[in-house]
């Protein structure tokens, strides 16, 4: 699949979903931190279930077992006494576009995903990409299967991800595809994407 100028276009186009975004954006900006645990919680569902990516969704889950009390008992603290806040710092500090934040984000998205199996017992790359993606929004890319399936339509263009690398290995290949992606984009059309427009025009091949 070739890229198309046109789709480019359309992908930084506002969108129907731009609010619904927008107060989950306003919400990680105004709220940043892990230190009041109803913040937590509050970030944790509204991000998990607007995106499909809910975190009570677990391995284990006991029959009858109460979600309400697992995000009170088992979300909240076990993030507040986490070094996200520290992560996260170190993510917002890098310039977006560089090697080197390249490799922030993909590491502090492997920190972020084991911290997330630690809470649940089940990998959550998906969640831990959406989560960091709006505390920042620069930086971090969107994965879910969707988004993972159609970077791989543009293998013929882009240049393969390394074998090796650290974090989580799934998400680093598709950080690197969508860094390439960025910069073929930045220089066959003139144009900066952002990981949003990334997802964007991602979503748009899959939903022909």
């Amino acid at each position: 699949m070739s890229l198309d100028r046109r789709r480019v276009l359309r992908a930084m186009r506002a969108s129907p979903w731009d609010f619904s975004n927008r107060v989950l954006y306003d919400l990680c900006r105004a709220h940043g931190a892990h230190d009041d645990e109803s913040v937590v919680i509050a970030k944790m569902l509204l991000i998990g279930r607007a995106y499909s990516a809910a975190i009570e969704r677990r391995k284990n889950k006991k029959p009858g077992a109460d979600t309400d009390n697992f995000y009170v008992e088992t979300v909240g603290p076990m993030l507040r006494r986490s070094k996200i806040d520290r992560w996260i710092a170190e993510a917002r500090a890098s310039r977006p576009g560089t090697q080197r934040a390249l490799a922030t984000m993909v590491k502090v998205h492997g920190l972020t995903t084991d911290l997330f199996c630690s809470i649940s017992g089940l990998e959550k790359r998906a969640l831990a990409s959406k989560y960091l993606h709006f505390h920042v929004p620069r930086l971090f890319y969107i994965y879910d299967s969707r988004a993972a399936e159609a970077i791989r339509e543009f293998s013929s263009e882009l240049p393969r991800p390394s074998r090796s690398g650290a974090g989580d290995d799934e998400y680093r290949k598709f950080a690197e595809r969508c860094q390439h992606l960025r910069d073929l984009c930045a220089q066959r059309f003139s144009v900066e994407l952002r990981p949003r427009h990334i997802d964007n025009l991602l979503l748009g091949f899959t939903d022909r």
